[in-house]
């Protein structure tokens, strides 16, 4: 290409219907006595066009990912959660907990949700699987990594919904506000084996056993 005059190169540019220019004073500073009479009569030409190509800037930095309230660490994106599951048949669930949770639509979404962690199916969020570090101390102190939270949705329930008694057990208990689409309400795991319900985004953890 160091051959060709320029001269010719910008006759074809115009021939075949545009040229572009990343910067003209270039061309008109280069070492060929053609260039610049061609670059004014391209000028005048019609149908010359001319295009300053910028650089398109990247971006400097991944946008950050959503952080687990409780998890500790920074997530990347998912596509849906259960993040490093292993299959537990301990967590398999029954017809029922105990303590009784007297709350028959609550019930029936911890049971989908376990038969659904237990055989470590698809969940929707990617918080789903993420390690909780008992920061509020509401469960037995484990190895690190131990406990697991789920995000539990309520049928029913949405964004600006407010608190909701649940009565565990004989005992009430609040949920909290649905700020958002997750809610407050969260299955913990333990081991593989453990069950804890969180209602109220961590404030209370009610154990709950398997009822075959």
């Amino acid at each position: 290409m160091k051959n060709i005059k320029l001269s010719l190169v910008l006759t074809a540019a115009v021939i075949f219907g545009g040229f572009s220019a990343v910067c003209p004073t270039r061309i008109l500073a280069a070492n060929d006595e053609g260039a610049k009479p061609a670059f004014e009569a391209l000028v005048q030409y019609p149908g010359a066009q001319f295009s300053v190509d910028l650089p398109v800037p990247g971006l400097s930095e991944p946008v950050p990912a959503e952080k687990s309230h409780n998890a500790g660490d920074w997530k990347g994106s998912f596509s849906g959660g259960n993040n490093n599951c292993t299959p537990s048949a301990a967590i398999v669930p029954g017809t029922d907990f105990s303590p009784k949770i007297n709350d028959s639509n609550r019930t029936a979404a911890i049971i989908e949700l376990l038969a659904k962690i237990s055989v470590c199916k698809p969940l929707p969020y990617s918080q789903d699987g993420v390690t909780n570090n008992n920061r509020e101390g509401g469960m037995p102190q484990a190895p690190a990594g131990y406990y697991k939270e789920y995000t539990l949705i309520v049928p029913g329930r949405k964004p600006g919904d407010g608190p909701e008694p649940i009565n565990i057990g004989g005992q009430i208990y609040m949920s909290g506000s649905m700020l958002g689409r997750r809610g407050s309400e969260r299955i913990i795991i333990g081991g593989g084996k453990s069950i804890y319900y969180t209602p109220d985004h961590y404030k209370t953890f009610v154990e709950l056993k398997i009822i075959q």
